[in-house]
């Protein structure tokens, strides 16, 4: 669906097509014995031509004085002899000194032995296309596929003006490179994707841009994300960019948590009575499913909740890096180690600290963390002797850790140690009844930061919502919601606010049933029985999906089956 208030053929000035714009450019051919030149010219102002090396147009004849003759640009096009010794001729007259004489374009014009035209020529510059915000959406997408693929990096940048955004579409050239896309976000915010780009390189694009911004008198604010420093999915780094672009801090718990599903009722009691423990928790769910929220309320609801609590994405930084970050280093232990540092371990003495994405660590740091799991105990890089610790950790991953550890991804020691208390949070598709409660949860939020009073969902609205899969879960419905705010022209979202076109391309399933769906609710053992053994049919002997289809967690799955005696299921052969 393209973006409303976006003319079709909006473009910026860039480097992805030639037209001609229909703008003059002046340009200066300079013919003479040896002399070949052609000068770009502006369209107004005093040009002076001459042998001198400061001359606006430098000849190099001996037959040009160093000062010889002057063009006025402005119209009617002028030429003026300077004095020079060997003259300036117009239609084979010589002209006196100081005495302008006007020239048609195209006009020869001899200055000593040297001929000099003016012409005129339409200005062919390169344009862009300026996309709508579903494109957008699909090239970033696009993007974190193929940078995981390659290990690559690559910016989005979110532009808040006050103005319409086709305002800045020509200071936008010199910043953009051919592969870089911008998009429409709302009638006065971009969105851009900057390919092949490292933080580094992406804060100087960021003060150039700015800069240029600034020259022009057009207030702007900026934000900006990097993959995967700040993220690996594309909600995450498109809500980063933009809640730093409205200087407000991503806020990954708001709104308040909100409850109207059996088996989030469910979850949340379970995290209610883990919280009161120790026990190392591991949180299972796809991306953007809530599982940083869980692990915040389980810092707060446990009796280190007046402790620290840490988090880190363990896909966001290179292995010497997080290395460093977890246990530490001392001064010296490698190059840039200019002074000791302690690492999350530490710092998060008596409180929680929240490893996020776990199934991205890389071998080595596995057999270090196990380390630390297992004594209590971190040992700095660097350093000889370890320090005892008092920490809690709390893991997240949306990899099946099994499939990983089969692959030789993943150890299986470390797997079980993370894997003490696991929590399976399910996907925003088969919480159905959660996204209109969510979505108006966010709507409260969201107009709070803006200052307005919250629209109101309509019921197309809403059929849509309920209808799409969410494979971006609770984060990608927070994202659609603000978009929708921002782009609403009165107190009511219609399906025109929100992103139709995706909604209809993305490929839906309907919500798995789960299996006290499929069969009557029964207490007697006999029937838990043959419930668990179909669970684990179904999901082809995979106990973390049985465990999911089931409703419980992995751990409460495989202690009832060792109750009833269920035989340990073999994986199908694929």
């Amino acid at each position: 669906m393209a973006d409303r208030d976006v003319p079709p053929d909006a473009t910026i000035t860039s480097t992805d097509e030639v037209i001609d714009t229909g703008a003059v450019q002046l340009l200066l051919l300079v013919v003479g014995d040896g002399v070949y030149a052609t000068e770009t010219l502006p369209n107004t102002g005093t040009i002076v031509v001459g042998r001198a090396a400061d001359s606006d147009v430098c000849v190099d004849d001996s037959s040009i004085s160093r000062s010889h003759a002057v063009l006025h640009l402005d119209a009617p096009l002028r030429i003026e002899d300077l004095g020079s010794a060997n003259g300036t001729w117009v239609r084979e007259e010589r002209l006196p000194p100081n005495q302008p004489r006007e020239i048609r374009i195209t006009e020869p014009v001899r200055v000593g032995t040297v001929t000099i035209i003016v012409q005129r020529r339409p200005s062919l510059i390169r344009t862009r296309r300026l996309r709508s915000h579903d494109y957008f959406e699909n090239r970033v997408e696009d993007e974190c596929a193929r940078a995981a693929r390659s290990g690559g990096n690559f910016a989005l940048v979110h532009m808040v003006l006050d103005r319409p955004a086709a305002s800045v579409q020509g200071r936008l050239a010199a910043f953009l490179r051919a592969g870089d896309v911008v998009a429409v976000y709302a009638p006065s915010e971009l969105e851009i994707l900057l390919v092949d780009t490292t933080p580094a390189q992406g804060e100087r694009a960021l003060a150039r841009l700015e800069q240029e911004l600034a020259s022009a008198d057009i207030p702007a604010r900026l934000g900006a994300s990097w993959f995967p420093r700040d993220g690996r999915e594309p909600a995450t780094l498109a809500a980063r960019a933009r809640d730093r672009a409205h200087g407000s801090v991503p806020d990954e718990a708001e709104p308040d948590v909100v409850i109207a599903d059996e088996r989030m009722s469910a979850l949340h009691e379970l995290v209610g009575r883990v919280a009161a423990t120790d026990i190392t928790v591991l949180l299972l769910g796809e991306t953007g499913v809530g599982k940083e929220i869980l692990a915040e309320m389980l810092h707060r609801r446990s009796a280190r909740a007046d402790k620290p609590f840490l988090r880190l994405n363990c896909a966001a930084l290179t292995e010497t890096l997080l290395e460093s970050e977890l246990f530490g280093h001392e001064r010296g232990a490698f190059t840039g180690a200019t002074q000791t540092k302690p690492g999350l371990f530490e710092v998060a003495e008596g409180g929680v600290l929240f490893l996020d994405e776990v199934g991205e660590l890389q071998p080595a740091t596995q057999v270090k963390l196990l380390r630390v799991l297992d004594e209590r105990k971190v040992l700095r890089v660097g350093a000889l002797k370890p320090r005892s610790i008092d920490v809690r950790l709390v893991a997240a991953t949306n990899r099946d850790l099994e499939v990983e550890v089969q692959r030789g991804n993943f150890r299986l020691d470390l797997m079980y140690r993370l894997n003490a208390m696991s929590i399976v949070v399910p996907p925003l598709r088969e919480r159905i009844d959660e996204i209109e409660p969510l979505a108006r949860a966010f709507l409260r939020a969201i107009s709070g930061k803006l200052a307005r009073t919250p629209p109101r969902l309509s019921e197309d609205a809403l059929e849509l919502l309920r209808r799409y899969s969410w494979p971006g879960n609770v984060r990608e419905l927070r994202n659609v919601i603000e978009r929708a705010v921002i782009l609403c022209s009165d107190d009511v979202i219609e399906p025109a606010d929100l992103p139709v076109e995706k909604f209809q391309s993305t490929f839906t399933a309907e919500p798995r049933p789960s299996m006290s769906q499929e069969m009557p609710a029964v207490r007697d053992e006999p029937d838990e029985r043959t419930r668990i053994i179909a669970a684990l049919d179904a999901c082809a002997g995979n106990q973390t999906h049985a465990a999911q289809l089931l409703g419980v967690s992995r751990r409460t799955l495989i202690t009832k089956i060792e109750k009833f005696a269920v035989p340990r299921p073999r994986k199908r052969e694929r």
